[in-house]
């Protein structure tokens, strides 16, 4: 799994150099994926003391019980982590 998390980065990095771009591409793996973002945070802003984060949140036209167990709010919960040490970061609607 993490060498194909691995390829998928180095493609994406691949495709935005050739665009002219700069990027760079960190992952992580655990159980919890906000104490996952938070761990790597530090890294990251020590590359790039002014870097704004992005995340999406999936919107369905219709809720119901599975579209909320499944597609939860961890987004809001990094959102605040990060809120409480003053790092940005912008939560995008993703229509599904």
């Amino acid at each position: 799994m993490k060498e194909s998390v691995q390829k998928d980065l180095d493609r994406y990095i691949h495709y935005m150099r050739c665009h002219g771009y700069y990027a760079s591409a960190y992952s992580s793996f655990g159980t919890d994926v906000a104490d996952e973002v938070e761990h790597i945070m530090p890294e990251v802003l020590e590359r790039f003391p002014n870097a704004i984060l992005f995340g999406g949140q999936l919107v369905f036209p219709k809720a119901n019980i599975f579209s909320n167990i499944f597609h939860n709010y961890t987004i809001f919960a990094v959102q605040r982590r990060f809120y409480s040490q003053g790092i940005p970061l912008v939560v995008l609607p993703i229509r599904v």
